[in-house]
């Protein structure tokens, strides 16, 4: 997809530090292809921008102030704002925070040591629909992560691949963002999407994320 497919990208960016919010605003305000519509520090003004100016991607330091108030930041903006994206934004490249701001529900991680440039780049490719590549040992750290995620305790036995599909599918993911969070093919999302509505005896993509949120399952 070409730059100017996705130009005019509404985003919000966010972290706590006063002195590096405006250094992202300023920046990436003069990255061409950017709306920078607002810029907060905190996770409750965070919220209330997203609701207002409905971004097409969020650019959020994951410690807010601690990591733990960073990933519910980001579950907070998937399970009421499915069509805005999250961009990880950080200088960590510890891989627990790598797999817990994926299962989060986040688009794509970008060490806080790029360039403007390449932060504006990873923007419009998740605003695009894609997922900007990742250092190759943080991408092997993280599908090694997301293949040894124990299933222990999935209820309705479903396997942890479903698990993490119906997750996704409950945060109002497309199967080709599916793809991308998992690095799984099209066909192996399908099958698992199939596994998943024959287990919980439902038809179709909405009741399953239906059904997930009747049963309370990925509220935190």
């Amino acid at each position: 997809m070409t730059e100017t497919a996705v130009a005019g990208v509404s985003v919000i960016v966010v972290d706590d530090h006063p002195v590096v919010l405006e250094g992202l605003r300023r920046g990436l305000g003069q990255q061409p292809g950017l709306d920078i519509v607002a810029a907060c520090n905190d996770p409750a003004t965070v919220l209330r921008n997203v609701a207002r100016h409905r971004p097409q991607v969020v650019l959020t330091d994951l410690k807010m102030p601690d990591r733990e108030q960073g990933l519910q930041l980001i579950r907070n903006i998937m399970d009421g704002h499915p069509n805005t994206r999250c961009v990880v934004l950080t200088y960590s490249e510890d891989p627990d925070d790598l797999f817990e701001a994926n299962q989060a529900g986040a688009a794509a991680y970008v060490l806080k040591d790029s360039s403007l440039e390449e932060i504006a780049k990873a923007v419009k490719v998740v605003a695009a629909g894609g997922r900007p590549p990742l250092k190759p040992e943080l991408e092997a750290m993280l599908w090694s992560r997301l293949r040894e995620t124990a299933a222990q305790g999935r209820p309705y036995n479903l396997t942890d691949r479903e698990w993490n599909v119906l997750r996704l599918i409950s945060q109002g993911f497309t199967n080709q963002e599916i793809c991308q969070q998992l690095y799984l093919s099209g066909r192996t999302v399908r099958r698992a999407a199939t596994e998943i509505f024959r287990k919980l005896n439902v038809r179709n993509r909405a009741e399953a994320a239906s059904f997930a949120t009747q049963k309370g399952w990925f509220l935190n």
